[in-house]
């Protein structure tokens, strides 16, 4: 293995709360980061203003990044954050498939399939996946406020005991950047348990316009919760993974250090957006159904959410 390299040139794709989130923190701790967005307004925007970040503590600190639209493509770097929404994956895929070989990826995606559509494009040796518990909310094309603290899973999605040196440059510089991120041999149980999390906490909260912590205030939303959890560890139990008291103690732990937080389905609700559910419940009632296992809670949600967002989209010119 190749020594531990610091020359990292981060490319984070995605001006939403989450890649804000990242390519602030990262260029406060001195690594080279540029942004790329949608839109080539948000991109001009962060040009002349700058990026703000409201820490924990409301402190705004402004961070000056590079940033340049995608229809510009994709700038050079050798190590690319993916923090895009699961909709607007496929229209990345062209431009990824011309990156440099010796490039690395990292897919900050929620839900499953995301690895599939990857691997038409990148090389095994390229894609890597990460699960984060961070809380984040973007307060404008410019300004994101960091509103709960987490852990930072990367790795590939198989098993590998091969540490790639681009990853693990990358996974300290988070560490020195105050996030607590750990290098993964492999991502997929990861990926499952933040599924979990996803398909109990997001389509509640965009159903009900809570934040997170709210579902923890009253009996029922908790209860629902439960009963949504059940449904779901059967699945996962089909899919091979095993998941337990565990790791329903673990999803109320998430919802209590991000109770601030409004889900990124619930934002996308709000700004009449596509949401991610049909990669996260949706994703969950398709494997039910192709091993016979009844997710009557998971496919109402999935119709009440898809019901929600798409009364609302058209309404609302897209931003980003």
């Amino acid at each position: 293995m190749q020594p531990v390299t610091s020359d990292l040139q981060v490319v984070v794709v995605g001006g939403g709360s989450v890649g804000l989130l990242y390519a602030a923190r990262l260029a406060l701790a001195g690594q080279s980061v540029a942004v790329v967005t949608r839109s080539s307004i948000q991109a001009n925007q962060l040009m002349e203003q700058g990026l703000w970040l409201q820490s924990l503590d409301g402190k705004k600190t402004k961070v000056t990044v590079p940033a340049q639209p995608i229809e510009a493509g994709l700038p050079t770097g050798n190590l690319y954050l993916l923090t895009v929404k699961q909709p607007d994956l496929p229209a990345l895929l062209p431009a990824l498939a011309g990156l440099n070989r010796s490039a690395r990826v990292i897919a900050l995606q929620n839900g499953m399939g995301h690895q599939e559509l990857l691997a038409e494009v990148l090389a095994d040796t390229q894609c890597f996946f990460a699960i984060h518990t961070e809380g984040a909310r973007r307060h404008s094309a410019t300004e994101v406020e960091h509103t709960g603290t987490g852990t930072l899973r990367v790795g590939p999605w198989q098993e590998s005991n091969d540490k790639d040196p681009v990853i693990a440059a990358f996974v300290a510089w988070a560490s020195a950047a105050g996030i607590a991120a750990i290098y993964e041999k492999a991502m997929e149980p990861h990926a499952w348990k933040k599924l979990l999390a996803n398909a109990l906490i997001n389509p509640l909260t965009a159903l009900f316009e809570i934040p997170n912590g709210a579902l923890l205030d009253n009996s029922y939303t908790q209860g629902l919760m439960r009963d949504l959890f059940e449904e779901a560890a059967k699945v996962a139990a089909f899919a091979g993974q095993k998941i337990g008291e565990a790791d329903w103690q673990e999803i109320v732990a998430i919802c209590r250090s991000t109770s601030r937080n409004l889900s990124s389905m619930l934002q996308d609700v709000k700004r009449h957006r596509p949401t991610e559910v049909q990669s996260i419940n949706g994703y969950l009632v398709k494997l039910g159904k192709q091993a016979g296992i009844p997710t009557p809670l998971h496919e109402t949600l999935l119709r009440v959410i898809l019901l929600k967002s798409g009364m609302g989209i058209g309404k609302e010119g897209r931003r980003q």
